[in-house]
């Protein structure tokens, strides 16, 4: 099991790959530029001739998480991984949670461990595994609508 969830999927598009990445262009806001109000587009990224890397255009959410894809003709391949800022944010949460355990175990607080040790197991499977389920499936959706995905396939490799 990984610490932080990814997925990856095998996509076919309803057209060709260049109309899709037009259409993606037209809905993605360049990372490079400086905009008061994020909410106007719904990606916001880089994307390159048959290549993107976005993530949703929302403050929080769009942090949670991001989409890298790759598109030959009408098919191509899609990666959802977990967001930097997130992925800092639950290591921090670990090391201080840790640094708590030892603490207990220094000061014979033994009690003290179960409640640490559910923190960080409540932070992994409720709020990452869950948040990224939800916002992956939210990103997804506004790629289907954008680029026109036929299809989804996820690889055999996954463990989300």
């Amino acid at each position: 099991m990984k610490i932080f969830p990814e997925i990856d999927y095998f996509i076919e598009l309803n057209d060709d790959c260049s109309l899709a990445i037009s259409e993606l262009v037209n809905q993605t806001l360049s990372k490079e530029q400086f905009v008061a109000n994020w909410n106007n587009q719904t990606f916001i990224g880089k994307i390159e001739k048959n290549e993107f890397e976005v993530k949703l255009s929302k403050k929080i959410i769009g942090e949670f998480c991001f989409l890298k894809g790759k598109l030959k003709n009408e098919k191509g391949t899609l990666k959802i991984r977990t967001g930097r800022i997130f992925k800092i944010i639950f290591v921090t949460i670990v090391l201080f949670t840790l640094s708590g355990i030892v603490t207990a175990i220094v000061q014979n607080k033994l009690e003290l461990i179960f409640h640490l040790v559910m923190t960080i197991l409540i932070m992994r499977f409720i709020f990452l595994e869950l948040g990224f389920r939800i916002i992956s499936n939210i990103g997804i959706n506004k790629l289907t609508e954008i680029i026109g995905i036929k299809e989804l396939k996820k690889t055999l490799h996954n463990n989300v």
